[in-house]
């Protein structure tokens, strides 16, 4: 049987190159380190750590093990901080992942709401969807709002249950001064071949992919002059007048001079989940919910 003290030994090996640094680390006795560091190659049948004359370094054995070491520690210590903080300041701690659209617009009033009447700690960390998927199946968040395209939301496993929030169609964001702004009714985006276009940094955005695919079927490829995943910067250089884009209705910002339009074609939308894992949640995850699909609903109101 695993002893966490086994897993501790480990991670200070390797974080100070030398059993007697982590006997220095630990505040153990060399022995006590060969001891459990014997302890764990004996019950894995395997050598983890090579020592030489300046020092040891993990097998390649030893740092797959370290990763579902550090795993397993990670995960006790937040144990250990929620039960503190429930004994010591009766707070309960609920963690939050979302995108940054998500976490700046959907999340603080539907948190305040659900955390009506009780001493709640957040802790919000904004990622990417499936960073976030990965977070919430190794527990180390209760729950996320993450969103995805094409029904993928069928494919997080049945450990996972996924519950669409709404739909979040893409629009078109022009300049003020564009001519197609004037314009009346949505916009031909095959009339802005000659822009110039924003677009993420990263190989795939769900944006992007419409974006680039829909000009794909006009004819023509969209010249690229600035890349960024920051929609504040988006709609400060489209009101610059530097370039167009397309961009989330979520993610739409106030005080600037663009003008957001649907597009003739047909872009398709992006789906906005709640992401918690199976079973039996804490009440606040529950609340947090019910919140979230309410705040949903008053958005499909016309």
């Amino acid at each position: 049987m695993f002893d966490l003290r086994q897993f501790q030994v480990l991670r200070a090996i390797a974080s100070s190159g030398s059993l007697a640094g982590a006997a220095r680390e630990l505040h153990y006795g060399h022995p006590t380190i060969s001891y459990h560091l014997g302890a764990l190659e004996a019950h894995l049948g395997v050598k983890l750590v090579e020592r030489g004359p300046t020092g040891a370094v993990l097998t390649d054995v030893g740092t797959m093990v370290l990763e579902h070491a550090c795993a397993v520690l990670d995960r006790i210590d937040t144990v250990e901080a929620d039960v503190e903080a429930r004994a010591k300041h009766g707070v309960a701690t609920l963690r939050i992942g979302a995108f940054h659209s998500a976490a700046s617009r959907l999340l603080p009033r539907a948190v305040r709401n659900a955390a009506i009447g009780s001493d709640v700690r957040i802790e919000l960390i904004e990622a990417e969807p499936l960073d976030l998927v990965a977070h919430v199946r190794a527990g180390s968040l209760h729950c996320a709002v993450i969103y995805d395209v094409g029904g993928a939301g069928a494919r997080y496993g049945a450990d996972m249950r996924a519950e669409t929030l709404f739909d979040d169609p893409y629009r078109v964001l022009l300049p003020a001064s564009h001519p197609q702004a004037r314009a009346v009714g949505p916009v031909d985006i095959e009339l802005l071949a000659d822009d110039g276009w924003i677009v993420s940094r990263g190989s795939y955005d769900p944006s992007d992919q419409t974006l680039f695919a829909t000009c794909q079927s006009l004819g023509f490829r969209p010249r690229t002059v600035l890349r960024t995943d920051d929609y504040g910067v988006v709609h400060g250089f489209v009101a610059a007048g530097t370039a167009v884009a397309l961009v989330p209705e979520l993610a739409l910002e106030e005080g600037y001079d663009v003008v957001a339009r649907p597009a003739v074609q047909v872009l398709g939308c992006r789906s906005i989940r709640f992401l918690a894992p199976q079973g039996t949640q804490p009440a606040l995850v529950g609340r947090l919910r019910e919140e979230l699909h309410r705040a949903a609903a008053i958005r499909k109101t016309p």
